[in-house]
C-alpha cells in the first residue's frame, strides 16, 4: 500500500560515510560524519514520532534492519530512509527493511535517462539497479511513503520536463518529487559549473511542474527563491514550511539587496549563501505576489493531495 500524505522529517542520523554511487554533485563527500551506535541510540530516544536514517547509503551498514526495529520498538513511527535505492534492487532487503519500520523512502533518482543518471552517479549500471528498486518499493506490501529527489545540476536540468512525464508513467503512488538545486558543498564544491544559475532553470523547472501538475504528481522545489517561481510559488518546500511553522528562517540562507520591499519575505528565506558566494543576487527581483494567494493555492493543493 502505498500512502500520498506527505511525511514529517525531524531527527536525522547518519549510519555511515560509505557510498557505492560516486554523484558528481554530492554534497556529503567530506562533511557527512558517521555517528557512533551511542549517538544513533539517543537519537532514537529524542525522536519521538519521526527519523529520518542517512549517511552517504545507509543501505550499505550491515545492521540497518536492526536499527530500524530498534527505533520502531522504541515508539517511532515514521522512519525515514534516505538512498539512492541500488541495493534495494533485492526485493527481499525491501520487504525486510519495511517489516523492520520504515515507512517512508526518500529516494536520489537525478535522471530518468540511462546514460545520463550513470553519468552523474559515477557507476555503470546504477539506473537499471536504481529502477528496480523503486518499482521493489512501490510493489512491496506494507504501509509506506515514497518521493524521489532530484538534485538540479548543469548536466540534467534541460531534461526536467521529460523526467516528469517519466516519473508520472512509471510511478504511481508517489508522495512527491523534489526538485532541489545543488548545496556548494563537497564534491559540488570542487567543480562549480555543475551549478547551473537558476534563471537559466526556471522556464525546464516550470514546464516540469506543469507536467507533474496535469498527471497529479505532487511537486516540491527546494532552495530556489520565490521569486524564481513565479506563479508556482506553491510548490516551494519552503514557503510551505513557511506557512506549517511560521517562519521562514532557514539555515545557510539570507536576504539580499534585491529582496528588499518582496511581498514575499514572510514565506521566503532568500537566497543559499555559498550560491551567492558563486555567482552573486543579480537575479533575484522582488515580488510583487501576495502571501495570501500562496497560502490559499497551497491550502487548496494540499486538499488535493498534491
Amino acid at each position: 500500500m502505498v500512502v500520498t500524505t506527505e511525511p514529517s522529517y525531524t531527527e536525522l542520523v547518519n549510519l555511515n560515510k560509505k557510498c557505492n554511487q560516486s554523484c558528481v554533485f554530492c554534497g556529503a563527500e567530506g562533511v557527512i560524519k558517521a555517528q557512533s551506535m551511542k549517538a544513533v541510540n539517543a537519537a532514537i530516544k529524542r525522536a519521538g514520532g519521526h527519523l529520518t536514517i542517512g549517511g552517504w547509503e545507509p543501505t550499505l551498514h550491515p545492521r540497518l534492519a536492526a536499527i530500524v526495529a530498534r527505533a520502531k520498538k522504541a515508539g517511532v513511527k515514521n522512519i525515514t530512509l534516505f538512498t539512492n535505492a541500488v541495493l534495494l534492487d533485492d526485493a527481499a532487503y525491501v520487504r525486510q527493511l519495511i517489516s523492520a519500520g520504515v515507512r517512508t523512502f526518500h529516494i536520489n533518482f537525478p535522471s530518468h535517462e540511462e546514460k545520463l543518471s550513470d553519468l552523474l552517479t559515477g557507476v555503470p549500471g546504477s539506473f537499471r539497479r536504481r529502477l528496480a528498486g523503486v518499482r521493489n518499493i512501490l510493489t512491496a506490501p506494507g504501509r509506506k511513503y515514497v518521493s524521489l529527489v532530484f538534485v538540479i545540476n548543469s548536466l540534467n536540468y534541460k531534461t526536467m520536463p521529460a523526467y516528469a512525464r517519466f516519473v508520472a508513467q512509471n510511478f504511481p503512488g508517489l508522495v512527491h518529487v523534489l526538485f532541489t538545486a545543488p548545496c556548494v558543498m563537497g564534491r559540488a564544491a570542487q567543480k562549480p559549473s555543475l551549478v547551473p544559475r537558476l534563471a537559466k532553470i526556471k522556464p525546464y523547472l516550470a514546464a516540469a511542474q506543469a507536467a507533474f501538475l496535469k498527471n497529479r504528481v505532487k511537486c516540491l522545489v527546494e532552495n530556489v527563491p520565490l521569486c524564481l517561481l513565479p506563479g508556482a510559488e506553491h510548490a516551494s518546500f519552503d514557503a510551505r514550511n513557511a506557512l506549517m511553522t511560521g517562519s521562514a528562517a532557514a539555515l545557510a540562507k539570507s536576504y539580499r539587496k534585491e529582496c528588499a520591499g518582496c511581498s514575499l519575505r514572510t514565506l521566503c528565506p532568500g537566497l543559499r549563501d555559498d550560491y551567492f558566494r558563486l555567482y552573486g543576487s543579480k537575479e533575484l527581483r522582488p515580488s510583487k505576489r501576495r502571501p495570501e494567494a500562496v497560502a490559499r493555492a497551497v491550502k487548496l493543493l494540499k486538499a488535493a493531495q498534491l
